[in-house]
């Protein structure tokens, strides 16, 4: 008698894992593009009533992060919080 095997199941392209960036000052969304794709709104910070440019999306790896890390140090801008966002 042959022994079929069970067909291997390929797990789904993970889509990347979403963070929010956020930096002091204003940047437009003319910047996506060179920001890996991610969104970019401003907020105002309430407590000093400075504007805030929160970048957010999903990133493919670490690798990718840094990258978007290092543009920030890059165009000298401060860096105020980086938070991984839970997948909805």
């Amino acid at each position: 008698m042959r022994e079929t095997k069970e067909p291997e199941l390929k797990s789904p392209k993970k889509p990347g894992i979403t963070y929010e960036i956020r930096i002091e000052g204003q940047l437009g969304e003319m910047w996506a593009s060179w920001f890996e794709g991610l969104s970019i709104y401003e907020e105002t910070n309430s407590e000093h009533d400075r504007p805030i440019t929160v970048l957010s999306g999903a990133l493919p790896d670490q690798p990718a992060l840094h990258g978007v890390l290092n543009k920030i140090r890059d165009l000298n801008l401060t860096l105020l919080s980086v938070k991984k966002c839970e997948p909805k």
